[in-house]
This record gives C-alpha cells, sequence and structure tokens, in this order.
C-alpha cells in the first residue's frame, strides 16, 4: 500500500487558487459603496459580512471611527490569532497628517492595530497593491501554518515508520524514533550526513539519479530501498519522498517515510523459490518417473501371461502399485497448475452433472473392487470452474476408497441444488474421521497411517474449491463412515434439480 501525505496536495492547489475574504467597515457610504463595487468586480477578493469581533475574513477595509469603536476587539483579536489578521485604516486626505500624528504620538496603542494606512481618494491600481502586499504576508504565513501542521500529521501518522526530513541539499535535519530503530542509528549520528550513510551497495548510480531528478522537479517518488543498518544487516522499505515547498512554490525540504517490509520481501523470495521448486518437481514427475514406470507397466502387462495362479496375485498388486504412482504425476501436476494459474484463474461455465458421470465410470475402472455410484439424478446444473474442477471429485473418491476398511468399500454420491449453490456429497463405509483430527486433514502432509495414498489428494481439494469461491467439509455417515461435502456457487444461468 502506499503511503499517503495529508495535506501535500492541498497546499499547492490552494496557494494560486486562494481566495481572499474581505470585510468592509466605514461610517462613509460613498467609500463603503465605492469598495463594495471594486471588490465585487475582482475575481481574488470576495466580500464578506460577518462580525469584526468573531468572524472570519483574511482582511479588514476600516476607518478612524469604526477603530476607536472597535479598539479592543480589535486587540484581543490580534494577539489571539495564530496567523497575520491585517488591518487597513481608510483616512480621508484633509485628516491624513491628523491622524497619523495621532497613531504617532497621542496614540501609540492603536497604531500596533493598523497594518496599513490607506489615503482617500485612492485609485484602484494603489488600492489592489496595498490589499496584495498585506494580503502576502497573512498568506505566507497560512502556507508556512498548514505545511508546519502537515510535517506534525506525517510524523504523528507514521509513528512506527522511518521518517527522515532532508534540505534541498539532501543533508539530514531530522529523524524520528522509527527511523531510529529501523537502521540503528541514532539521532545524533545522522544529522547533518545524508541518507548515503545507509547505502548498500545495491543499487547503481542511475536508481539515486532517477530517484533525484523527480523530487528536485517537484515531484513525489516512490519505490523499494534496499539499506543497510548500522551493524551491516541489510534491510528493505517501501520509500516515499516527497518535496515541501514554501509560500511561493520553491522546494524547500524533503520528507520520506520508510515501511520495512524485509520479512515480506524474504517471504517473496521464498515463495518464488519454492515456485523454481514445483515446476521442476513437475517436470521430474511428468517427464522420467512417468516414462520409466510407463516401461514398467508395460512389461508387467507381458509378464502376466507367463505366471501361474500363485504369481497372478502377486503381479496384480505389483501392477496397482505402478499405476498409482502413475497417478501420482497427475495429482502432482494439477497441484501445481492450481497453485500457478491462482493469480490469474480462468473460470468458465461447466456441466457438473456429466463431469461427475465421467468421473465416477473412470473411477469404478480403478477400483473395479469397490461400488461406486450415483444416487439419484447427476445435477443439472453449472458452474464457474475450470478443467481441473474433475479432480476434487477424483481425489474425494479416491480418499473414500484407499482409506476404507471395509470388505467391501462403498462410496455414494449425491447432490441436492439449492438457490445459487449445488451441494455434492461423497460418502464412505470406511472408519470414519474424528472430529480433532477433521481440521488437519486437508493440510498438504496430512496422510492416514495405512493409507496408500499420496498425502496430496485432500490438499488439491481444498486449494481447488476455494478457487472456485466454495467450500468443503467433513460430516459423519450413518451408520458408520465419513462423508465430505463440496459446496460451489452455480452459474447465475443454472437451474436443475437432484435428489439426495
Amino acid at each position: 500500500m502506499e503511503t499517503e501525505f495529508p495535506l501535500t496536495e492541498d497546499i499547492r492547489s490552494n496557494r494560486d487558487s486562494r481566495i481572499s475574504t474581505v470585510l468592509v467597515r466605514t461610517a462613509d457610504e460613498g467609500n463603503r459603496r465605492q469598495l463594495t463595487r471594486w471588490l465585487t468586480e475582482q475575481e481574488s477578493y470576495d466580500r464578506v459580512e460577518t462580525d469584526i469581533r468573531t468572524g472570519e475574513f483574511d482582511c479588514c477595509i476600516l476607518d478612524w471611527a469604526t477603530l476607536l469603536d472597535n479598539q479592543g476587539a480589535i486587540r484581543t483579536r490580534k494577539q489571539a490569532e495564530r496567523i497575520p489578521l491585517p488591518f487597513v485604516l481608510l483616512v480621508p486626505e484633509q485628516r491624513a497628517d491628523e491622524i497619523t500624528k495621532a497613531l504617532q504620538d497621542d496614540a501609540r496603542d492603536l497604531h500596533s492595530l493598523v497594518d496599513e494606512l490607506l489615503r482617500m481618494p485612492v485609485s484602484e491600481l494603489e488600492l489592489e497593491q496595498r490589499l496584495e502586499s498585506v494580503l502576502r504576508a497573512r498568506h505566507q504565513a497560512v502556507v508556512l501554518d498548514e505545511e508546519h501542521e502537515q510535517l506534525h500529521a506525517i510524523r504523528d501518522n507514521h509513528r512506527g515508520h522511518g521518517v527522515i526530513l532532508t534540505n534541498t541539499d539532501g543533508i539530514i535535519e531530522y529523524v524520528n524514533r522509527g527511523f531510529e530503530q529501523q537502521s540503528g542509528y541514532s539521532n545524533e549520528e545522522v544529522l547533518g550526513k545524508t541518507p548515503n550513510v545507509l547505502n548498500s551497495g545495491e543499487h547503481d548510480e542511475s536508481f539515486f539519479a532517477d530517484l533525484w531528478e523527480t523530487i528536485t522537479s517537484g515531484e513525489k517518488w516512490h519505490g523499494e530501498v534496499i539499506n543497510d543498518r548500522k551493524d551491516g544487516e541489510q534491510y528493505v522499505v517501501d520509500q516515499v519522498i516527497v518535496p515541501l515547498t514554501g509560500p511561493e512554490g520553491e522546494i524547500e525540504q524533503f520528507v520520506a517515510v520508510n515501511h520495512e517490509i524485509t520479512e515480506l520481501r524474504e517471504l517473496a523470495n521464498s515463495l518464488n523459490e519454492q515456485r523454481d521448486q514445483l515446476e521442476l518437481l513437475n517436470r521430474v514427475l511428468r517427464h522420467d518417473i512417468r516414462n520409466d514406470m510407463s516401461v514398467i507397466l508395460g512389461w508387467m502387462e507381458i509378464l502376466d501371461a507367463h505366471v501361474d495362479s500363485d504369481g497372478e496375485e502377486m503381479l496384480d498388486r505389483v501392477l496397482t502399485s505402478g499405476r498409482h504412482v502413475v497417478e501420482l504425476t497427475d495429482v502432482a501436476k494439477t497441484i501445481v497448475e492450481a497453485i500457478f494459474e491462482e493469480e490469474d484463474v480462468s473460470l468458465e461455465s461447466v456441466e457438473l452433472g456429466s463431469l461427475l458421470e465421467t468421473v465416477i465410470e473412470t473411477r469404478k475402472e480403478t477400483f473395479d473392487q469397490a461400488t461406486i455410484r450415483m444416487d439419484g439424478r447427476p445435477p443439472a446444473v453449472t458452474v464457474e470452474a475450470n478443467e481441473m474442477l474433475s479432480a476434487v471429485f477424483r481425489n474425494l473418491i479416491n480418499n473414500a476408497v484407499q482409506h476404507n476398511d471395509a470388505d467391501e468399500p462403498k462410496v455414494t454420491i449425491s447432490s441436492q441444488v439449492d438457490d445459487g449453490s449445488v451441494r455434492i456429497r461423497v460418502a464412505d463405509n470406511g472408519p470414519g474421521i474424528p472430529d480433532d483430527q477433521r481440521d488437519q486433514i486437508f493440510d498438504s502432509d496430512e496422510k492416514g497411517l495405512d493409507s496408500t495414498g499420496t498425502g496430496m489428494g485432500l490438499y488439491l481439494v481444498t486449494n481447488l474449491v476455494d478457487m472456485y469461491d466454495g467450500s468443503v467439509w467433513i460430516e459423519d455417515n450413518d451408520p458408520h463412515g465419513a462423508v465430505f461435502v463440496v459446496d460451489l456457487p452455480t452459474s447465475d444461468s443454472s437451474s436443475g434439480d437432484a435428489s439426495e
């Protein structure tokens, strides 16, 4: 997730588009009318009507009488305001010297309340220049205050993250506690230095040249950086660097927020290694083992004509084990495909009923000693899946037979269609599964003590069902045995019925 910097964009966009609000308080009707007309015609000003003591405005234009009547309120307000609030005093030309002298000599307490003295009458050009002058100072103070608040927000919102503040030359002026914990360096050890103290040598010069070019042009930079801690150990951060600009838009500082992702990066590398190992395993199983077993099975079938009745049973067991090894390669291949396709899996509508019929028939051929049947009609519905859906039911039936301790293994498949979903039950007459083992039975390394299975089939089942936005669980069969239940959402256009 990308680090957010509150206020930065707002400050930049508002600086040039800011509209100043002006309060006019004059006793002279002519002056008030002239000022009102002029302010109305200007796009950068809004005239407001509000209380001089408590209202919100950027500048107040007032006359001598208004100043005298409100001097206490104005003084209190100026003392309370964190941002300078300018008051422009209008004086008629014939009284200008008198009022100026009074402010300088006799009424010095009023002098501090006036930021600009404007003689009337005044040209529109001079009026605009005077207002711009007093408002520029206010707006600069507003921007600086907002950026000060922004820095506090960055520090407060990123506790636990490493925060670095530098000047425009990249010299570190501030680091927070999060940086100290990440890097091992104290605040005193890095102040006055550059972030190069963290350089791990993992990035070339062009990497940092691109970073520097981006931030010095006023843009935000975001990327992963491998740093060295003080003890020499490497760590990885997701870093965002933002230039902080002054009142005129000039860059004054850079702030960097570092979110450490070392463990995530190590996990990603480990997963990539596992993917490579799975691909290698898949190639070995599909090519070397499968080819060798095909040769072995071929010779065993030829050998069948040359053994006596005592050897036929042993040969059948060897053939069954050999076919099981070949089946193992199919299971491993499907698992690898399921894992690799999980990130960008493509699903389509699959006719569930015909798929179940096909799987049941092939399982009957594989397990001719078991009774495998469909109870009722197959469900006439479609589900969003892919060609690997058959592996779900093939492995559930395999599990029901291979873990069965009955003299005659029996597997019954039934279905129930509800509004928006279909539920398939694979029931057996085996020993059942204890309650305390049901949560772990779908793990990749789970395998019964007497099992002839691969130990991967049920792991494949749960991963595929998850891929299809379904669920799978285990119930007790009556009077004994286990029932594996698969619940899948049906396609939007699907409708059908089935008996349970």
